[in-house]
Protein backbone atom coordinates (compact mmCIF):
# COMPACT_ATOMS: atom_id res chain seq x y z
CA UNK A 1 0.00 0.00 0.00
CA UNK A 2 1.26 3.46 -0.91
CA UNK A 3 -0.04 6.60 0.79
CA UNK A 4 0.61 9.87 -1.04
CA UNK A 5 0.06 13.16 0.83
CA UNK A 6 -2.34 15.51 -0.92
CA UNK A 7 -0.95 18.83 0.31
CA UNK A 8 0.78 18.50 3.71
CA UNK A 9 0.54 22.23 4.34
CA UNK A 10 -3.22 22.21 4.82
CA UNK A 11 -4.73 18.77 4.43
CA UNK A 12 -4.04 17.57 7.98
CA UNK A 13 -3.02 14.04 7.07
CA UNK A 14 -5.31 13.59 4.07
CA UNK A 15 -3.70 11.32 1.52
CA UNK A 16 -4.46 9.27 -1.52
CA UNK A 17 -3.99 5.51 -1.39
CA UNK A 18 -2.73 3.26 -4.15
CA UNK A 19 -3.27 -0.39 -3.36
CA UNK A 20 -3.63 -3.10 -5.97
CA UNK A 21 -5.74 -5.36 -3.78
CA UNK A 22 -8.29 -2.81 -2.57
CA UNK A 23 -8.63 -1.25 -6.01
CA UNK A 24 -9.21 -4.68 -7.55
CA UNK A 25 -11.95 -5.47 -5.03
CA UNK A 26 -13.77 -2.18 -5.57
CA UNK A 27 -13.50 -2.76 -9.30
CA UNK A 28 -14.96 -6.25 -8.80
CA UNK A 29 -17.90 -4.67 -6.92
CA UNK A 30 -18.39 -2.07 -9.64
CA UNK A 31 -17.87 -3.90 -12.92
CA UNK A 32 -21.32 -5.56 -13.07
CA UNK A 33 -22.88 -2.15 -12.42
CA UNK A 34 -20.80 -0.39 -15.04
CA UNK A 35 -21.63 -3.09 -17.57
CA UNK A 36 -25.32 -2.66 -16.81
CA UNK A 37 -24.93 1.11 -17.23
CA UNK A 38 -23.26 0.72 -20.61
CA UNK A 39 -19.93 2.06 -19.36
CA UNK A 40 -16.58 0.63 -20.32
CA UNK A 41 -15.11 -0.64 -17.02
CA UNK A 42 -11.61 0.05 -18.27
CA UNK A 43 -12.49 3.72 -18.78
CA UNK A 44 -13.68 4.29 -15.20
CA UNK A 45 -11.03 5.25 -12.67
CA UNK A 46 -11.14 4.36 -8.98
CA UNK A 47 -9.38 6.63 -6.49
CA UNK A 48 -9.04 5.88 -2.78
CA UNK A 49 -8.96 8.81 -0.36
CA UNK A 50 -7.52 8.29 3.10
CA UNK A 51 -10.14 10.11 5.15
CA UNK A 52 -12.49 8.98 7.91
CA UNK A 53 -15.55 10.61 6.36
CA UNK A 54 -18.38 8.52 4.95
CA UNK A 55 -18.06 9.86 1.47
CA UNK A 56 -17.85 9.02 -2.22
CA UNK A 57 -18.23 11.25 -5.24
CA UNK A 58 -17.80 11.49 -9.00
CA UNK A 59 -15.60 14.15 -10.56
CA UNK A 60 -13.61 14.81 -13.71
CA UNK A 61 -15.64 12.60 -16.03
CA UNK A 62 -15.61 8.91 -15.11
CA UNK A 63 -13.56 9.12 -11.91
CA UNK A 64 -15.07 7.73 -8.73
CA UNK A 65 -13.48 8.73 -5.42
CA UNK A 66 -14.11 6.41 -2.47
CA UNK A 67 -13.15 7.43 1.06
CA UNK A 68 -11.65 4.89 3.47
CA UNK A 69 -14.23 5.96 6.04
CA UNK A 70 -16.99 4.57 3.84
CA UNK A 71 -15.20 1.23 3.43
CA UNK A 72 -14.48 0.88 7.14
CA UNK A 73 -18.01 1.86 8.20
CA UNK A 74 -19.83 -0.41 5.74
CA UNK A 75 -21.61 -3.24 7.51
CA UNK A 76 -22.00 -5.27 4.35
CA UNK A 77 -20.49 -5.08 0.86
CA UNK A 78 -23.95 -4.34 -0.51
CA UNK A 79 -23.75 -0.90 1.11
CA UNK A 80 -20.55 -0.07 -0.78
CA UNK A 81 -22.00 -1.56 -3.97
CA UNK A 82 -25.18 0.48 -3.53
CA UNK A 83 -23.23 3.72 -3.19
CA UNK A 84 -21.18 2.83 -6.27
CA UNK A 85 -24.40 2.17 -8.20
CA UNK A 86 -25.81 5.52 -7.12
CA UNK A 87 -22.62 7.36 -8.12
CA UNK A 88 -22.69 5.56 -11.46
CA UNK A 89 -26.18 7.03 -11.89
CA UNK A 90 -24.66 10.49 -11.56
CA UNK A 91 -22.11 9.63 -14.28
CA UNK A 92 -24.67 8.36 -16.77
CA UNK A 93 -27.08 11.18 -15.89
CA UNK A 94 -24.50 13.82 -16.75
CA UNK A 95 -25.15 15.60 -13.45
CA UNK A 96 -22.95 18.62 -12.83
CA UNK A 97 -21.91 18.17 -16.45
CA UNK A 98 -20.74 21.74 -16.84
CA UNK A 99 -18.60 21.51 -13.76
CA UNK A 100 -17.39 18.02 -14.58
CA UNK A 101 -16.27 19.13 -18.03
CA UNK A 102 -14.09 21.72 -16.36
CA UNK A 103 -12.44 19.00 -14.31
CA UNK A 104 -11.73 16.50 -17.07
CA UNK A 105 -8.20 17.78 -17.44
CA UNK A 106 -7.66 18.35 -13.73
CA UNK A 107 -5.27 16.22 -11.73
CA UNK A 108 -6.43 13.86 -9.03
CA UNK A 109 -4.77 16.08 -6.42
CA UNK A 110 -6.59 19.19 -7.64
CA UNK A 111 -9.94 17.44 -7.51
CA UNK A 112 -9.34 16.18 -3.98
CA UNK A 113 -8.31 19.64 -2.77
CA UNK A 114 -11.44 21.20 -4.26
CA UNK A 115 -13.71 18.60 -2.71
CA UNK A 116 -12.14 18.93 0.74
CA UNK A 117 -12.37 22.70 0.55
CA UNK A 118 -16.03 22.65 -0.38
CA UNK A 119 -16.75 20.13 2.37
CA UNK A 120 -15.01 22.30 4.94
CA UNK A 121 -16.97 25.38 3.89
CA UNK A 122 -20.26 23.49 3.94
CA UNK A 123 -19.45 22.35 7.46
CA UNK A 124 -18.93 25.92 8.57
CA UNK A 125 -15.11 26.00 8.54
CA UNK A 126 -15.05 28.82 6.01
CA UNK A 127 -11.43 29.85 6.52
CA UNK A 128 -10.08 26.33 6.14
CA UNK A 129 -12.36 25.67 3.19
CA UNK A 130 -11.30 28.82 1.41
CA UNK A 131 -7.64 27.97 1.94
CA UNK A 132 -8.08 24.51 0.52
CA UNK A 133 -10.05 25.74 -2.44
CA UNK A 134 -7.45 28.38 -3.18
CA UNK A 135 -4.86 25.63 -3.23
CA UNK A 136 -6.97 23.42 -5.40
CA UNK A 137 -8.14 25.67 -8.18
CA UNK A 138 -10.71 28.11 -9.41
CA UNK A 139 -13.99 26.39 -8.47
CA UNK A 140 -14.40 27.92 -5.00
CA UNK A 141 -18.16 27.88 -4.60
CA UNK A 142 -20.37 26.62 -1.81
CA UNK A 143 -22.41 24.67 -4.36
CA UNK A 144 -19.46 22.47 -5.28
CA UNK A 145 -20.65 18.94 -5.98
CA UNK A 146 -24.15 19.65 -4.70
CA UNK A 147 -26.88 17.71 -6.43
CA UNK A 148 -30.47 18.83 -6.79
CA UNK A 149 -33.27 16.67 -5.50
CA UNK A 150 -34.25 15.93 -9.08
CA UNK A 151 -30.73 14.73 -9.84
CA UNK A 152 -30.67 12.65 -6.69
CA UNK A 153 -33.96 10.99 -7.58
CA UNK A 154 -32.62 10.31 -11.08
CA UNK A 155 -29.43 8.74 -9.70
CA UNK A 156 -31.52 6.69 -7.26
CA UNK A 157 -33.60 5.19 -10.04
CA UNK A 158 -30.59 4.64 -12.28
CA UNK A 159 -28.72 2.94 -9.45
CA UNK A 160 -31.68 0.65 -8.74
CA UNK A 161 -31.95 -0.19 -12.42
CA UNK A 162 -28.26 -1.09 -12.67
CA UNK A 163 -28.37 -3.22 -9.53
CA UNK A 164 -31.38 -5.12 -10.86
CA UNK A 165 -29.80 -5.64 -14.27
CA UNK A 166 -26.67 -6.93 -12.52
CA UNK A 167 -28.75 -9.35 -10.44
CA UNK A 168 -27.89 -7.59 -7.16
CA UNK A 169 -30.04 -6.57 -4.23
CA UNK A 170 -30.50 -2.89 -3.41
CA UNK A 171 -30.91 -3.71 0.29
CA UNK A 172 -27.45 -2.31 1.07
CA UNK A 173 -28.16 1.00 -0.67
CA UNK A 174 -31.32 1.39 1.38
CA UNK A 175 -29.63 0.56 4.69
CA UNK A 176 -26.83 3.03 3.95
CA UNK A 177 -29.26 5.80 3.04
CA UNK A 178 -31.39 5.07 6.12
CA UNK A 179 -28.28 5.47 8.26
CA UNK A 180 -27.44 8.75 6.56
CA UNK A 181 -31.06 9.87 6.81
CA UNK A 182 -30.72 9.77 10.58
CA UNK A 183 -28.10 12.52 10.26
CA UNK A 184 -30.48 15.05 8.77
CA UNK A 185 -31.35 16.19 12.28
CA UNK A 186 -27.68 16.82 13.13
CA UNK A 187 -25.99 20.19 12.98
CA UNK A 188 -24.39 20.75 9.60
CA UNK A 189 -20.86 20.48 10.94
CA UNK A 190 -21.59 17.01 12.36
CA UNK A 191 -23.01 15.56 9.17
CA UNK A 192 -21.01 13.29 6.93
CA UNK A 193 -20.01 14.96 3.66
CA UNK A 194 -22.12 12.54 1.67
CA UNK A 195 -25.25 13.93 3.33
CA UNK A 196 -24.28 17.51 2.55
CA UNK A 197 -23.63 16.86 -1.14
CA UNK A 198 -26.47 14.32 -1.60
CA UNK A 199 -29.57 15.82 0.09
CA UNK A 200 -31.67 13.15 1.78
CA UNK A 201 -35.27 13.34 2.89
CA UNK A 202 -37.39 10.71 4.57
CA UNK A 203 -39.78 10.81 1.63
CA UNK A 204 -36.93 10.10 -0.75
CA UNK A 205 -35.64 7.15 1.27
CA UNK A 206 -39.16 5.74 1.63
CA UNK A 207 -39.78 6.02 -2.09
CA UNK A 208 -36.45 4.40 -2.82
CA UNK A 209 -37.22 1.49 -0.50
CA UNK A 210 -40.64 0.97 -2.10
CA UNK A 211 -39.11 0.70 -5.54
CA UNK A 212 -36.17 -1.41 -4.37
CA UNK A 213 -38.44 -3.99 -2.75
CA UNK A 214 -40.06 -4.59 -6.14
CA UNK A 215 -36.82 -6.01 -7.51
CA UNK A 216 -36.79 -9.80 -7.92
CA UNK A 217 -33.35 -9.72 -6.28
CA UNK A 218 -34.37 -7.81 -3.15
CA UNK A 219 -33.87 -10.86 -0.93
CA UNK A 220 -30.79 -12.19 -2.73
CA UNK A 221 -27.98 -12.57 -0.18
CA UNK A 222 -24.64 -10.90 -0.69
CA UNK A 223 -22.09 -12.97 -2.57
CA UNK A 224 -19.74 -14.60 0.00
CA UNK A 225 -16.81 -13.64 -2.21
CA UNK A 226 -17.77 -9.98 -1.80
CA UNK A 227 -18.05 -10.42 1.96
CA UNK A 228 -14.54 -11.87 2.08
CA UNK A 229 -13.25 -8.95 0.01
CA UNK A 230 -14.66 -6.37 2.42
CA UNK A 231 -13.22 -8.23 5.43
CA UNK A 232 -9.79 -8.12 3.80
CA UNK A 233 -10.19 -4.44 2.90
CA UNK A 234 -11.02 -3.61 6.51
CA UNK A 235 -8.16 -5.69 7.92
CA UNK A 236 -5.68 -4.05 5.57
CA UNK A 237 -6.94 -0.51 6.12
CA UNK A 238 -6.96 -0.92 9.89
CA UNK A 239 -3.49 -2.44 9.75
CA UNK A 240 -2.05 0.51 7.86
CA UNK A 241 -4.19 3.38 9.14
CA UNK A 242 -5.34 2.58 12.69
CA UNK A 243 -3.00 2.93 15.66
CA UNK A 244 -1.23 -0.42 16.19
CA UNK A 245 -2.41 -0.74 19.79
CA UNK A 246 -5.98 -0.37 18.59
CA UNK A 247 -5.32 -2.96 15.89
CA UNK A 248 -4.10 -5.48 18.48
CA UNK A 249 -7.31 -4.88 20.43
CA UNK A 250 -9.52 -5.34 17.37
CA UNK A 251 -7.57 -8.40 16.21
CA UNK A 252 -6.24 -10.01 19.41
CA UNK A 253 -3.37 -12.50 19.39
CA UNK A 254 -5.71 -15.40 20.12
CA UNK A 255 -7.51 -14.73 16.83
CA UNK A 256 -5.79 -16.87 14.20
CA UNK A 257 -8.17 -16.02 11.34
CA UNK A 258 -6.64 -14.84 8.10
CA UNK A 259 -7.97 -11.33 8.59
CA UNK A 260 -6.50 -11.04 12.09
CA UNK A 261 -3.15 -12.33 10.88
CA UNK A 262 -3.28 -9.85 8.01
CA UNK A 263 -4.04 -6.82 10.19
CA UNK A 264 -1.55 -7.78 12.91
CA UNK A 265 1.28 -8.43 10.47
CA UNK A 266 0.90 -4.88 9.15
CA UNK A 267 0.64 -3.41 12.65
CA UNK A 268 3.79 -5.27 13.74
CA UNK A 269 5.56 -3.84 10.70
CA UNK A 270 4.50 -0.32 11.62
CA UNK A 271 5.86 -0.93 15.12
CA UNK A 272 9.20 -2.00 13.67
CA UNK A 273 8.79 -5.62 14.77
CA UNK A 274 10.06 -7.30 11.63
CA UNK A 275 10.27 -10.87 12.91
CA UNK A 276 6.75 -10.86 14.31
CA UNK A 277 5.38 -9.30 11.13
CA UNK A 278 7.05 -11.86 8.86
CA UNK A 279 5.98 -14.69 11.17
CA UNK A 280 2.31 -13.74 10.78
CA UNK A 281 2.67 -13.35 7.02
CA UNK A 282 4.39 -16.72 6.71
CA UNK A 283 1.44 -18.36 8.46
CA UNK A 284 -0.84 -16.80 5.86
CA UNK A 285 1.41 -17.97 3.01
CA UNK A 286 1.52 -21.50 4.41
CA UNK A 287 -2.28 -21.56 4.18
CA UNK A 288 -2.64 -19.58 0.95
CA UNK A 289 0.62 -19.99 -1.01
CA UNK A 290 -0.73 -18.51 -4.24
CA UNK A 291 -2.24 -15.34 -2.77
CA UNK A 292 -0.50 -12.44 -4.55
CA UNK A 293 -1.35 -9.83 -1.94
CA UNK A 294 0.17 -11.78 0.95
CA UNK A 295 3.35 -12.08 -1.12
CA UNK A 296 3.15 -8.38 -1.88
CA UNK A 297 2.88 -7.56 1.81
CA UNK A 298 5.89 -9.72 2.65
CA UNK A 299 7.88 -7.95 -0.04
CA UNK A 300 6.82 -4.53 1.23
CA UNK A 301 7.65 -5.38 4.84
CA UNK A 302 11.09 -6.67 3.92
CA UNK A 303 11.84 -3.81 1.54
CA UNK A 304 10.78 -1.11 3.98
CA UNK A 305 12.85 -2.85 6.68
CA UNK A 306 15.98 -2.58 4.56
CA UNK A 307 15.98 -6.21 3.41
CA UNK A 308 16.13 -5.34 -0.28
CA UNK A 309 17.52 -8.61 -1.62
CA UNK A 310 15.08 -10.66 0.45
CA UNK A 311 12.14 -8.58 -0.83
CA UNK A 312 12.73 -9.51 -4.46
CA UNK A 313 11.38 -13.05 -4.40
CA UNK A 314 8.11 -12.17 -2.62
CA UNK A 315 7.44 -9.40 -5.13
CA UNK A 316 8.25 -11.73 -8.01
CA UNK A 317 5.76 -14.24 -6.60
CA UNK A 318 3.14 -11.50 -6.27
CA UNK A 319 3.56 -10.56 -9.93
CA UNK A 320 3.49 -14.23 -10.97
CA UNK A 321 0.15 -14.78 -9.25
CA UNK A 322 -1.40 -11.45 -10.34
CA UNK A 323 0.23 -10.62 -13.65
CA UNK A 324 -2.49 -8.16 -14.65
CA UNK A 325 -1.90 -5.87 -11.66
CA UNK A 326 0.41 -3.05 -12.84
CA UNK A 327 1.02 -1.71 -9.33
CA UNK A 328 2.69 -4.98 -8.34
CA UNK A 329 5.06 -4.75 -11.29
CA UNK A 330 5.92 -1.15 -10.39
CA UNK A 331 6.67 -2.18 -6.80
CA UNK A 332 8.88 -5.03 -8.00
CA UNK A 333 10.71 -2.67 -10.34
CA UNK A 334 11.29 -0.21 -7.51
CA UNK A 335 12.99 -2.94 -5.50
CA UNK A 336 15.02 -4.09 -8.50
CA UNK A 337 16.32 -0.55 -9.01
CA UNK A 338 16.79 0.44 -5.39
CA UNK A 339 20.48 -0.59 -5.22
CA UNK A 340 21.34 0.80 -8.67
CA UNK A 341 22.29 -2.69 -9.84
CA UNK A 342 22.74 -2.51 -13.60
CA UNK A 343 22.29 -6.27 -13.93
CA UNK A 344 18.74 -6.02 -12.55
CA UNK A 345 17.74 -3.01 -14.66
CA UNK A 346 16.60 -5.03 -17.73
CA UNK A 347 14.14 -6.97 -15.59
CA UNK A 348 12.83 -3.69 -14.19
CA UNK A 349 12.40 -2.28 -17.71
CA UNK A 350 10.42 -5.36 -18.72
CA UNK A 351 7.99 -5.01 -15.84
CA UNK A 352 7.67 -1.23 -16.17
CA UNK A 353 6.96 -1.46 -19.90
CA UNK A 354 4.13 -3.87 -19.16
CA UNK A 355 2.84 -1.75 -16.28
CA UNK A 356 2.85 1.41 -18.39
CA UNK A 357 0.86 -0.31 -21.10
CA UNK A 358 -1.66 -1.46 -18.52
CA UNK A 359 -1.80 1.87 -16.65
CA UNK A 360 -0.19 4.66 -18.68
CA UNK A 361 -1.08 7.46 -16.27
CA UNK A 362 1.01 6.29 -13.30
CA UNK A 363 3.68 8.99 -13.10
CA UNK A 364 5.80 7.08 -10.59
CA UNK A 365 6.08 4.16 -12.99
CA UNK A 366 7.51 6.45 -15.67
CA UNK A 367 9.89 7.91 -13.10
CA UNK A 368 11.17 4.41 -12.34
CA UNK A 369 11.49 3.61 -16.04
CA UNK A 370 13.62 6.73 -16.57
CA UNK A 371 15.87 5.56 -13.75
CA UNK A 372 16.18 2.07 -15.25
CA UNK A 373 17.14 3.40 -18.68
CA UNK A 374 19.64 5.76 -17.06
CA UNK A 375 21.32 2.84 -15.34
CA UNK A 376 21.54 1.13 -18.73
CA UNK A 377 22.93 4.35 -20.27
CA UNK A 378 20.04 4.42 -22.71
CA UNK A 379 19.65 8.17 -22.41
CA UNK A 380 17.21 8.65 -25.27
CA UNK A 381 14.68 6.22 -23.78
CA UNK A 382 15.36 7.69 -20.33
CA UNK A 383 14.49 11.10 -21.72
CA UNK A 384 11.29 9.76 -23.26
CA UNK A 385 10.23 8.25 -19.93
CA UNK A 386 11.10 11.52 -18.18
CA UNK A 387 8.96 13.38 -20.71
CA UNK A 388 6.03 11.08 -19.91
CA UNK A 389 6.54 11.74 -16.20
CA UNK A 390 6.76 15.50 -16.71
CA UNK A 391 3.59 15.49 -18.82
CA UNK A 392 1.67 13.58 -16.17
CA UNK A 393 2.85 15.90 -13.41
CA UNK A 394 1.88 19.10 -15.21
CA UNK A 395 5.31 20.45 -16.21
CA UNK A 396 5.08 21.43 -19.86
CA UNK A 397 8.54 22.98 -20.19
CA UNK A 398 10.25 19.87 -18.78
CA UNK A 399 8.12 17.74 -21.09
CA UNK A 400 9.34 19.71 -24.09
CA UNK A 401 12.96 19.54 -22.96
CA UNK A 402 12.99 15.78 -22.43
CA UNK A 403 10.87 14.99 -25.48
CA UNK A 404 13.09 17.16 -27.67
CA UNK A 405 16.21 15.30 -26.54
CA UNK A 406 14.45 11.97 -27.10
CA UNK A 407 13.30 12.77 -30.61
CA UNK A 408 16.77 14.05 -31.53
CA UNK A 409 18.46 10.84 -30.37
CA UNK A 410 15.95 8.07 -31.07
CA UNK A 411 15.80 6.26 -34.38
CA UNK A 412 13.38 8.09 -36.61
CA UNK A 413 10.05 6.61 -37.66
CA UNK A 414 9.94 4.23 -34.70
CA UNK A 415 7.09 4.14 -32.13
CA UNK A 416 9.24 5.78 -29.39
CA UNK A 417 10.29 8.55 -31.80
CA UNK A 418 6.67 9.25 -32.77
CA UNK A 419 5.70 9.29 -29.10
CA UNK A 420 8.43 11.84 -28.36
CA UNK A 421 7.11 13.98 -31.21
CA UNK A 422 3.58 13.79 -29.83
CA UNK A 423 4.65 14.72 -26.30
CA UNK A 424 6.69 17.65 -27.57
CA UNK A 425 3.83 19.05 -29.62
CA UNK A 426 1.26 18.55 -26.85
CA UNK A 427 3.49 20.35 -24.35
CA UNK A 428 4.27 23.14 -26.77
CA UNK A 429 0.55 23.67 -27.44
CA UNK A 430 -0.09 23.81 -23.70
CA UNK A 431 2.63 26.43 -23.26
CA UNK A 432 1.30 28.51 -26.17
CA UNK A 433 -2.20 28.41 -24.65
CA UNK A 434 -0.84 29.51 -21.28
CA UNK A 435 0.97 32.51 -22.71
CA UNK A 436 -1.94 33.44 -24.99
CA UNK A 437 -4.36 33.48 -22.05
CA UNK A 438 -2.05 35.88 -20.22
CA UNK A 439 -1.67 38.09 -23.28
CA UNK A 440 2.04 37.39 -23.60
CA UNK A 441 4.21 36.22 -26.45
CA UNK A 442 5.81 32.84 -25.85
CA UNK A 443 9.61 33.06 -25.75
CA UNK A 444 11.84 30.48 -27.43
CA UNK A 445 11.31 27.00 -26.05
CA UNK A 446 13.44 23.84 -25.93
CA UNK A 447 13.82 22.66 -29.51
CA UNK A 448 13.71 26.21 -30.90
CA UNK A 449 16.79 27.95 -32.33
CA UNK A 450 19.48 28.04 -29.67
CA UNK A 451 20.12 31.75 -29.78
CA UNK A 452 16.92 32.44 -27.85
CA UNK A 453 17.30 29.85 -25.14
CA UNK A 454 19.62 31.81 -22.83
CA UNK A 455 17.29 34.81 -22.64
CA UNK A 456 14.31 32.55 -22.02
CA UNK A 457 15.96 30.72 -19.13
CA UNK A 458 17.21 33.91 -17.47
CA UNK A 459 13.94 35.83 -17.57
CA UNK A 460 11.76 34.96 -14.54
CA UNK A 461 8.78 36.65 -16.20
CA UNK A 462 8.84 33.92 -18.82
CA UNK A 463 8.05 31.21 -16.29
CA UNK A 464 4.58 29.88 -17.00
CA UNK A 465 2.20 28.14 -14.67
CA UNK A 466 3.21 24.82 -16.20
CA UNK A 467 6.81 25.31 -15.07
CA UNK A 468 5.98 25.31 -11.39
CA UNK A 469 2.89 23.12 -11.26
CA UNK A 470 3.61 19.87 -9.45
CA UNK A 471 0.38 17.91 -9.51
CA UNK A 472 1.58 14.60 -8.11
CA UNK A 473 3.41 14.24 -4.79
CA UNK A 474 6.25 12.13 -6.12
CA UNK A 475 7.05 14.76 -8.76
CA UNK A 476 8.97 16.77 -6.21
CA UNK A 477 11.71 14.13 -6.29
CA UNK A 478 12.17 14.20 -10.05
CA UNK A 479 15.65 15.41 -10.82
CA UNK A 480 16.72 12.29 -12.59
CA UNK A 481 18.17 13.52 -15.86
CA UNK A 482 19.82 16.75 -16.83
CA UNK A 483 20.18 15.82 -20.48
CA UNK A 484 22.28 15.74 -22.56
CA UNK A 485 24.63 14.65 -19.76
CA UNK A 486 25.39 10.92 -19.72
CA UNK A 487 26.16 10.55 -16.02
CA UNK A 488 23.77 8.85 -13.59
CA UNK A 489 22.17 11.25 -11.15
CA UNK A 490 19.89 10.25 -8.31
Amino acid sequence: MLLSPVQPGWAQGISLIRDAEIESYIRAYSTPIWNAAGLNPEAVEIHLVNDKSLNAFVAGGQRIFVFTGLLLAARDPSEVIGVLAHETGHITGGHLARFQDGLKGASTISIISMVLGAAAMAAGAADAGAAILTSGGEFATRSFLSYSRTQEASADQAGLQYLTQAGMSARGLISFFEYLGDQEALLTKNKDPYVRSHPLTQQRVTSLRTNAEKSPYWNRPTDPVYIEMLARIKAKLHGFLTHPRRVFTMYPIRDKSRHALYARSIAYHREGLLEKSVEEIDILLSRYPSDPYYWELKGQVLFESGKVDEALEPYRRAVMYASKEPLLRVSLAQVLLSNDNVELAPEAVKHLDIANRQEPDNSFSWFQLAKAHTLLENNAMAALASAEHAALTGRARDTMKQAHYARENLEEDTPPWYRAQDLYLLARNAMEDSYRKRGKKMPPMPGDPKEGEKDEESDPENKSDEDIAIEEPEAASLNLLELPHHSHSH
